[in-house]
């Protein structure tokens, strides 16, 4: 049951707040972005919904930065594996927390080492209009490489 005086908003992406970005950054890529999104975050190359970043080859890229649809999130995490398996990539993944806890994150992350950002409080995205404002859930940052040995937990004050 929804908590009083809650919208729920049938949302697919919001735009990643830059200093969020700019905490883990700078990256070479983001497979699910726009053109002003990337450009405003100063990525340099990226795929939108037209190019298809699913489709794309990452391995060439040092550093990824993913906010992803969230209908296509398990999609994304899947191609994420796929490239840091057999690439030295660095890809920083922001998700819902509650992703965390299903059983598909699971079958798909397994016992693979990663990194866990866990933000002091809600992240205010853009959802387009210019205001930036928090959803009804907690998100997190995951980090995957093979820098990273075993499951790490990090904090990190955002503004």
């Amino acid at each position: 049951m929804p908590k009083a005086g809650i919208q729920f908003q049938k949302k697919d992406w919001w735009n990643t707040p830059k200093d969020v970005v700019d905490f883990f950054g700078p990256f070479d890529y983001d497979p699910a972005t726009t053109k002003e999104q990337a450009e405003y975050l100063g990525i340099p190359y990226y795929d939108t919904i037209e190019t298809n970043g699913l489709k794309q080859n990452w391995s060439r890229f040092d550093k990824i930065w993913i906010n992803p649809p969230f209908t296509k999130k398990f999609d994304f995490l899947q191609k994420t594996f796929e490239t840091v398996l057999w690439h030295p990539t660095r890809v920083f993944f922001l998700l819902p927390a509650e992703t965390i806890t299903t059983k598909k994150f699971h079958e798909i992350v397994g016992g693979q080492p990663y990194r866990m950002w866990i933000p002091n409080g809600r992240i205010k995205f853009d959802d387009g209009s210019g205001k930036g404002s928090s959803p009804a859930f907690g998100s997190i940052v995951l980090e995957f490489g093979d820098h990273i040995v075993g499951t790490e937990i990090k904090h990190w004050r955002i503004n």
